[in-house]
Parts: C-alpha cells; sequence; structure tokens
C-alpha cells in the first residue's frame, strides 16, 4: 500500500525538482498532488486523502506555519514534512513546535540521503500513531469489528509494506512488565510489520514475502513464531496466529481467527502459538456451550471422589472446548455442589475469590489446579473426616430422595440406629435437625426449578417433596428471604 504525498510550493521549478528527483516509488510513495500555497492545499484535501505533506514555509496567501497549524488540527494523522531554506530556518522551528515532524533542507533535494530520510520519518510517524492512545483504541475497535473508522483503517493499510503479506499474531494476559526490558522490545519489533498493544493484549503483524512458494512461506512463518515462543518462553501468555493475507481488508477477519485460536488455545497443555490453520475444524465442529448435571456430583463425600469429578469434568471440557464463560460456571458448579454435599458454607467472598483466580488462569490445566486447591480447602475446613458415615450416607439419601416424604425412622433404619440417637448425631455433625436439613435440599431444588422452568409453584412443591403449598411458602421465604413471587421476578430480572 503506496503513501499518498501532497507537494506544496510556491517554485514550480522546485516543485519539478522535488517530484522527479527523488524515486517516489522505491520508497514506497506515490504523488497524488501539488499546491502553490497553503490554502491550495487545504482546498484539494477536501477531496483527496494524503498521507504525507510536504511543504515549503514561506508562500503566498498561507504559508507553512499556517498550513501546518491547519493540518494539526483538521487532519492530525497527516505526516508533515517542512522544506527549509538557510534563510528562513526560524519559519521551520516554529513550524515543528506546531507539529511538523521533520524538515528537508533545499540544498539537499538531490541527494540519495533524502529519500531514506523521508522513510525514516514515516516509519517515525507511523510508531507515533501507535503509541497514540486514542488511535490505539480506534485500531482496536476497528480490528474487532466495532465499527468503521476511516483514520484506522487507512493506518492499517499503511502498515503492510506492498512488498509483505502479514499473519495477524495476537497475545493476550502478558506481564505489562515484560516490555520494560529494551532488548526484548527490540526483538519483538524486528519481527513485526507493526505491533500494537493495551495493557496486556499485543497484537502483530509478522510479515511473509509474497514472492515465496507456499511451502518457504510456512516455514518463515513457523520460524517466527518459534522465535516468538522462545521470547516468551518465562511468561505466561495465551497467542493466537490467523491465516495469512496480503488484503488489508482482511485484518478484521484475521484478528477474528487469532481470536478464535486463542480460545482453543486454552485446552493446550503446552504454551504455544496456537494456529488458526490448525484449529479451524475443531473450533467449527465443537459443541460450545454445555452445564454438567448437579446430580452428577450428589455423591461427593470425600476428596477423592471431587477429584476424581474434576478430571472427568476437565476431559469433558477439553472435548466440548466451550467458552470461557462456560468453563468457569462448570468448575463453580462443581465446587459449589460439593461444599453443600459436606455442609461448608463458601460466604461470598470466598466465592469471588474463587471466581476471579478461575478466570485469572489462563489454560484448562490451571484452571484444574485451581479447582482443586478450592475442593481440597473445602475438605480441610468442613470436618469431614469427623463426621460419622451414617450422617453422609443419610445426606447421601436425602439429596437422591427429596421429592418424596422422607422420615426420621426411614433414616434411622437406613443405617441401622435407634431414631433418638441417630437424630441427635445428625444434629451434632450438621449443626441442623434433619428437618432443616432436608428443606434446605427441598428449597435449592425449588430455586433450580423456578430458574430454568415454568412449573407453577404447587408443581414445584410438588417435584421437591412438599405437598403443602403454603408450607412451602413459608420456608421458602424463610430460607431465602424472599417469597417465590419476589425470587421469580429477581431471577427474570437478571
Amino acid at each position: 500500500m503506496k503513501k499518498r504525498v501532497l507537494i506544496v510550493e510556491d517554485d514550480k521549478y522546485f516543485r519539478f525538482a522535488v517530484k522527479k528527483v527523488i524515486d517516489w516509488d522505491r520508497y514506497g510513495f506515490e504523488l497524488i498532488g501539488e499546491a502553490v500555497h497553503g490554502a491550495a492545499a487545504l482546498e484539494f484535501l477536501e477531496t483527496h486523502s494524503a498521507d504525507l505533506v510536504i511543504t515549503d514555509m514561506s508562500m503566498p496567501v498561507m504559508n507553512g506555519i499556517e498550513l501546518t497549524a491547519a493540518l494539526k488540527e483538521r487532519y492530525p494523522d497527516i505526516l508533515v514534512i517542512a522544506l527549509s531554506a538557510y534563510d528562513d530556518f526560524e519559519f521551520v522551528k516554529e513550524s515543528l513546535k506546531l507539529g511538523a515532524q521533520d524538515y528537508i533542507l533545499k540544498q539537499d533535494i538531490e541527494t540519495e540521503d533524502v529519500g531514506e530520510a523521508i522513510l525514516r520519518s514515516w516509519n517515525k510517524h507511523l510508531e507515533h500513531l501507535a503509541k497514540d492512545s486514542q488511535m490505539l483504541d480506534r485500531i482496536l475497535k476497528v480490528l474487532s469489528g466495532e465499527g468503521e473508522d476511516e483514520r484506522a483503517e487507512r493506518y492499517l493499510e499503511l502498515s503492510m509494506d506492498s512488498q509483505w503479506g502479514c499473519y495477524l499474531c495476537k497475545i493476550k494476559n502478558l506481564n505489562p512488565d515484560w516490555e520494560s526490558a529494551p532488548c526484548k522490545k527490540s526483538v519483538w519489533l524486528d519481527m513485526s510489520l507493526l505491533e500494537l498493544h493495551e495493557k496486556t493484549e499485543h497484537v502483530l503483524l509478522l510479515p511473509v514475502a509474497r514472492n515465496h512458494s507456499l511451502k518457504s512461506q510456512m516455514e518463515d512463518r513457523d520460524q517466527v513464531l518459534r522465535n516468538l515462543e522462545k521470547l516468551l518462553e518465562q511468561e505466561s501468555y495465551l497467542a493466537g496466529c490467523s491465516k495469512k493475507t496480503v488484503d488489508p481488508g482482511l485484518l478484521k477477519e484475521m484478528n477474528q481467527e487469532a481470536e478464535q485460536a486463542i480460545e482453543l488455545g486454552r485446552f493446550s497443555k503446552k504454551k504455544r502459538v496456537i494456529l488458526w490453520d490448525y484449529v479451524k475444524e475443531q473450533y467449527e465442529d465443537r459443541n460450545r456451550e454445555f452445564l454438567e448435571d448437579r446430580e452428577l456430583y450428589a455423591n461427593i463425600y470425600t476428596l477423592e471422589q471431587a477429584k476424581e469429578a474434576l478430571d472427568r469434568l476437565t476431559r469433558r471440557l477439553c472435548e466440548q472446548m466451550p467458552s470461557e464463560e462456560n468453563i468457569q460456571r462448570n468448575y463453580l458448579l462443581l465446587v459449589n455442589t460439593v461444599a453443600q454435599n459436606v455442609n461448608f458454607e463458601i460466604g461470598k467472598y470466598e466465592f469471588a475469590s474463587a471466581k476471579e483466580e478461575l478466570s485469572l488462569c489462563r489454560l484448562i490445566e490451571q484452571k484444574q489446579e485451581a479447582c482443586h486447591r478450592f475442593l481440597e480447602r473445602i475438605f480441610n475446613n468442613a470436618g469431614t473426616k469427623t463426621m460419622h458415615a451414617s450422617v453422609l450416607s443419610s445426606i447421601q439419601y436425602m439429596r437422591q430422595n427429596y421429592g418424596r416424604d422422607i422420615s426420621l425412622g426411614e433414616l434411622a433404619n437406613l443405617v441401622a440406629l435407634n431414631e433418638s440417637y441417630f437424630s441427635g448425631l445428625f444434629k451434632k455433625d450438621t449443626g441442623k435437625s434433619i428437618t432443616a436439613y432436608l428443606n434446605e435440599i427441598r428449597i435449592e431444588k425449588a430455586k433450580e426449578l423456578i430458574a430454568g422452568t415454568n412449573l407453577k409453584n404447587y408443581e414445584i412443591a410438588e417435584q421437591v417433596g412438599i405437598s403443602n403449598p403454603p408450607y412451602f411458602n413459608t420456608i421458602f421465604k424463610k430460607q431465602t428471604g424472599l417469597t417465590i413471587q419476589e425470587y421469580r421476578q429477581r431471577i427474570q430480572k437478571n
């Protein structure tokens, strides 16, 4: 993509010299017009788009200083380079203050260094734009498909050198302090056509020569990615790489591919850059969302059982490859259910902490490890080692049969204990009476039915084993602090 140049100079002979002496095509520039003073230049820009304006300082109607000020106000993304003779250098200094990025001495216009100097100024200009927070935000929004922005899209086009195609590589969750090492930053920039970053998210356009064979292009890409992985080997990150393109118009699509590669990268056990080409079919064929049945965890009363359930869940997550949110919901469901099984109350703070820790984990195995730590914490603090086997058996039985009448005698017979003794033992171990514990199980099930079905209140009461609707209403409010109608409205609102 060639950079468009407008020359503003009142001396027609010097305009001719600027056009003819510099090999514009060699440096990737295209002359699109010329103007004899600043006012004519602004009029030209109303109907034409320029990337670079090279302007004389001393001109009639509107001089170079006035033009520079107007350009910075109306077209802040245009690179302005001042043309200077020795006798008007004070004008140049004023122009630089107003926003011109560089200057060229007219006496040097025929030297070979001028083209190189203009190209260096252009590259600095691109770097400056990439560091501008507003422009950066606009570019990232364009890449993510959040809207159209002519200036940001033009910046992306200009970043793709006409001799190169590119891959878009996206890196997330990288430590913000990583770039503080100058040597790493230098290598990072050397391997990319463009580098954008915001907080912990980086976007790189990785070059590949257009005139190479497909095999050579893939080898070049793999070598660049190996270098990138080596550079980041001590860091924690997620990274995805799109397919190749030579069309700037496909950068949005490439950004989406890199995002999707990252999404599947969470299921990789090896820290690496995930290639879209390798995971495309997996992404398109995967069954994204699911929520494990809580009943599968109803009989978990030991850490070993919990670990086995965690392993099974992780294997299924790796097979289904759902969204990040869905992964978290499944792990939290397991943790919550096991906590209820062993009568361990997870407070709001602990639950928020668990959610945050899971969200900070990059890979599925890291989330599994975090979930395992939660489960260990539950069993270490729940005192389940001192809970009698007869009490655990009765809790398991209640969870399986809450939908019908369960009497004290039935539970006592189940564990072969005297009713009075068993009732006291249960309260000692759980801190609650059998009736209160059973009602808690029933109300938790009722809440699930309210949230997930259109059943009427009396139908829900029957399904959870309470045949008296008014009694159901009473214990529901006692346990939740809300009437059934209030709870239903809250669920619908959320």
